[in-house]
C-alpha cells in the first residue's frame, strides 16, 4: 500500500497533501488493521480518487473506517439508468465522477428534467431514509463513477460522522432552494418567456450570438414538446430577433430577445 493510501487513515481521512498526518493512538490501530487488510483494486483505486479530489476530500475526511470499507465504487456507461422512477430506493450514491439527469416521466412518456448532477452531488438522499420509491429517474449522461452505500450503513454514517451530517443539511438546503426557484419560474412565466430566457442566458454565458441549442433537451426541461419549442423559435425568428441554421440559433436582436423574456 503506497504512502497516499497507506496514509490517509488516521480514525478517519487524514490531510496526507501538507506534509502527512500525525497520528493518534487510535489513528495507529486504525494502521495496523489497514496494513494487515486486503482490500478489492477497485476499492483503492476508488479511495485514490476521493483523496486527491479537493471536493470528494473535503465531504469525506472525517468518514470512520467501518464505514469506509463499506464503500462500493461502480463505473457505470452514458445513457444507463441508475435509478428509476417509481422502483424502492435501497441504497445511496455519491457522484464521484460525470454527469447525471434527473427527470420526472409523465404517463405520456414525456421526461421533465428536474436538475443536472455533477461530482459530490447525491443520488437517493431523499428516500433513502425509509426506502421510499424514487421520485425521479436518473440517467448518466456520460461516463460516471459512484460511490454507494446500503441504507444500514448510510445512516450508521450519519450517526458517526457529524462534518458529513452538516454537508448533508447543506445540500438538502440548496436543492430545496434550486428547485423552488424552477417552480417559481416554471408558474410566473409562459413557456414563450423561458425559452427566450434560456437563449439569453446562453448569450450571456458564452458571449457569442452563435447559440447551440439542443430542443430535445429544452423541451425535457420545460415539459414541453419539441413542436412547441419549434413554434416559438418559428415566432422569434419572424420577429427578425433570430435566425436558424439547424441546431445553431443566429441571435440578431439581442435587446429584444431580453424584451420578450421580459428579464
Amino acid at each position: 500500500m503506497n504512502r497516499e493510501i497507506s496514509g490517509i487513515f488516521s480514525g478517519r481521512i487524514a490531510d496526507v497533501r501538507d506534509g502527512g498526518p500525525v497520528l493518534s493512538d487510535k489513528g495507529r490501530d486504525t494502521m495496523n488493521i489497514m496494513k494487515n487488510a486486503e482490500f478489492p483494486d477497485d476499492w483503492l483505486l476508488g479511495l485514490r480518487q476521493v483523496v486527491r479530489d479537493p471536493v470528494l476530500y473535503e465531504l469525506l475526511k472525517y468518514c470512520p473506517l467501518e464505514i469506509m470499507q463499506c464503500w462500493r465504487f461502480d463505473d457505470i456507461s452514458r445513457g444507463a439508468l441508475i435509478c428509476r422512477q417509481g422502483e424502492i430506493c435501497q441504497q445511496f450514491s455519491l457522484i464521484v465522477a460525470g454527469e447525471v439527469d434527473v427527470f420526472y416521466e409523465a404517463e405520456d412518456g414525456r421526461r421533465y428534467r428536474q436538475a443536472r448532477y455533477g461530482k459530490g452531488d447525491m443520488l437517493g438522499e431523499l428516500e433513502i431514509f425509509e426506502s421510499r420509491h424514487y421520485i425521479c429517474s436518473v440517467v448518466a449522461v456520460g461516463n460516471v463513477q459512484l460511490l454507494s452505500l446500503p441504507q444500514a450503513h448510510f445512516c450508521r454514517w450519519l450517526t458517526l460522522d457529524n462534518h458529513f451530517n452538516q454537508r448533508m443539511l447543506r445540500f438538502f438546503s440548496q436543492q430545496y432552494y434550486q428547485l423552488s426557484k424552477k417552480a417559481s419560474s416554471d408558474n410566473l412565466y409562459s413557456l414563450h418567456q423561458r425559452v427566450c430566457q434560456a437563449l439569453w442566458l446562453r448569450y450571456q454565458q458564452y458571449e457569442s450570438t452563435i447559440i447551440l441549442l439542443d430542443k430535445q433537451n429544452l423541451g425535457q426541461e420545460f415539459a414541453a414538446t419539441t413542436r412547441s419549442i419549434n413554434r416559438i423559435l418559428h415566432d422569434l425568428k419572424s420577429l427578425n430577433i433570430i435566425d436558424t441554421d439547424g441546431e445553431r440559433i443566429i441571435l440578431l436582436a439581442p435587446e429584444k430577445l431580453k424584451q420578450e423574456a421580459e428579464i
